[in-house]
């Protein structure tokens, strides 16, 4: 699976980087540090997968996971935030993001929600935007 890490903290996308590369089905094709860029990269790269920073500069990562559903509606958004909570969450949602993780998630649930979507798992009827607490 293909994947473009969005995110304004250099030392987050290249934890995340690290983490990602050592994934067999996982193969890390960029990185974006706005939303201006996630959008062009996306469309460059063809991600399957983005993992998207909901607070970034020039364009937040809300704004930037619109515009990519509109031109990659098939491009898989898992939205990323410091902050927790039901307006983030609900946030993420209205925008398209198709999960949500706080940065302090533990390593192995956030590679578990990324497996989650890779190609021959069809998604489940649970919401991982609004079902997560």
């Amino acid at each position: 699976m293909r994947v473009l890490i969005a995110d304004d903290d250099y030392g987050f996308r290249t934890f995340m980087r690290r983490v990602l590369d050592k994934e067999a089905n996982l193969s890390v094709v960029g990185e974006a540090m706005d939303g201006e860029e996630a959008v062009r990269k996306a469309k460059e790269l063809m991600p399957a997968l983005v993992l998207m920073d909901l607070d970034m500069p020039r364009t937040d990562g809300l704004e930037a996971t619109r515009r990519l559903k509109v031109s990659l509606p098939g491009t898989v958004v898992i939205m990323f935030s410091m902050f927790d909570g039901r307006e983030y969450r609900d946030a993420a949602a209205r925008s398209g993001a198709d999960g949500f993780l706080v940065k302090t998630t533990a390593i192995s649930q956030i590679l578990a929600t990324i497996r989650h979507w890779l190609p021959g798992k069809p998604p489940t009827n649970k919401s991982l935007v609004k079902g997560q607490s």
